[in-house]
């Protein structure tokens, strides 16, 4: 199964998303995590450094904390700029055959990297804050879906209660993460928080938001 976690709109958690999803998931996955935003937020998350030449999507890995992950290179640069969407597709499905799980982290546009990210996912999902620009940005992202024939769920982040939308290729879900500042404590170290919380904490908390959210994604 490939996750891509999408939403054009910077500052909404999407590689926090991404990263503790991978890292819950692997509990009972097969997981990989694909980084493919140039930024390489995902790629440092796990304390790792982005590759400072052009690679092959999907030609180099790295096992942490159980995740295989795939970090950022200078070649998704070329590839958003002068990329093939076809081209990509078929790097991420080949990418994805040998995990049970393939969750992709995308650059905060609707490039080429992200659209094509969406084709080949099965799954598409989109963090959304309470903030007017990503209400307007979710819209802006059901307005994309439909034209790839796609549909996409959505939960909110970085608040106490979950918000809702009425739109057609996006569902939202009644699922909600809190910010805290673990997230932040966590990025700093390169670790998942829920990893982070696991050592820290003797109950840890947010690894269930996660774990919700992990479940809904499956179904």
């Amino acid at each position: 199964m490939i996750i891509t976690v999408i939403n054009q709109k910077g500052g909404v958690g999407k590689t926090t998303t991404a990263v503790n999803l991978s890292y819950v998931l692997s509990k009972s996955k097969n997981v990989a995590l694909l980084d493919m935003d140039p930024e390489g937020g995902s790629t440092t998350s796990f304390g790792m450094k982005r590759e400072k030449k052009e690679l092959e999507i999907g030609s180099k890995s790295v096992n942490i904390f159980n995740v295989e992950v795939f970090p950022a290179h200078l070649g998704l640069l070329k590839a958003e700029l002068n990329g093939d969407v076809e081209d990509v597709v078929n790097k991420i499905k080949e990418t994805a055959k040998d995990f049970d799980i393939l969750v992709i982290d995308t650059p905060p546009n609707l490039g080429t990297l992200a659209v094509a990210s969406m084709i080949a996912a099965d799954k598409i999902l989109s963090p959304v804050t309470p903030q007017p620009l990503a209400l307007e940005a979710a819209k802006n992202l059901d307005g994309r879906l439909q034209s790839l024939n796609k549909k996409a769920l959505a939960f909110t982040n970085l608040s106490n209660k979950a918000i809702s939308l009425e739109l057609s290729s996006v569902q939202f879900l009644n699922i909600h993460i809190p910010q805290s500042r673990l997230f932040i404590e966590a990025s700093r170290l390169g670790v998942p928080a829920t990893r982070y919380e696991e050592v820290r904490l003797k109950k840890p908390k947010l690894s269930h938001f996660f774990e919700e959210l992990a479940k809904v994604t499956l179904e």
